[in-house]
């Protein structure tokens, strides 16, 4: 589905970067229906209680900076399930494995959690390496939505032009794990 025809047909509500938050002044005002699109990891949607929602395919390595540039870019949307699981990842089995090319977050996570000392790290991951896994890191909608489970590792406030490979102590104030992991299924 193309985000377009979405924005033609339903009102939104939006969360993620500001160009995507941008996106509410095209959408169509006069609809009955409210539909949620969002950029964000879903485990911060799970803190404001979505549980479904439309994840924009966004191209990678491209720059946004208004929500017309997403809409002449003519993205594809799919509509995603959001579960949150309240079991600690520890208790799971084992499948373990990092997908983050960050290696100041990979040192975190080995160092946090003991599960993970052994866990393979991925700095790019296809659909097969994640499959039947619980994955610790920062993965698209698309991909998440393939594992067994997702705990995301994200940086607050993260701008890879300013921030580039932050380390250390501003590594370790910034860096958010989610408490409890998430499943997502793609529904559309």
């Amino acid at each position: 589905m193309k985000l377009n025809d979405l924005l033609k047909e339903n009102k939104i509500v939006a969360f993620g970067f500001p160009a995507v938050r941008d996106l509410v002044r095209y959408d169509n005002k006069e609809s009955d229906t409210t539909i949620i699109i969002s950029t964000l990891a879903p485990s911060l949607l799970v803190g404001h209680g979505i549980n479904e929602y439309y994840g924009l395919d966004l191209p990678r390595d491209k720059v946004f900076e208004t929500g017309l540039d997403i809409i002449k870019a003519d993205v594809n949307v799919s509509k995603y399930r959001l579960t949150a699981l309240e079991i600690y990842p520890w208790e799971m089995k084992n499948n373990f494995i990092i997908a983050s090319r960050h290696m100041g977050t990979v040192e975190i996570l080995k160092n946090e959690f003991p599960f993970l000392q052994n866990a393979p790290v991925f700095e790019r991951v296809e659909a097969d390496d994640i499959k039947g896994k619980h994955v610790y890191g920062t993965l698209p909608h698309h991909l998440i939505a393939g594992c067994d489970s997702y705990v995301a590792v994200t940086i607050k406030g993260f701008d890879n032009a300013k921030d580039g490979d932050l380390m250390g102590k501003e590594l370790k104030e910034r860096i958010q794990i989610a408490e409890y992991p998430i499943m997502l299924e793609m529904i559309e």
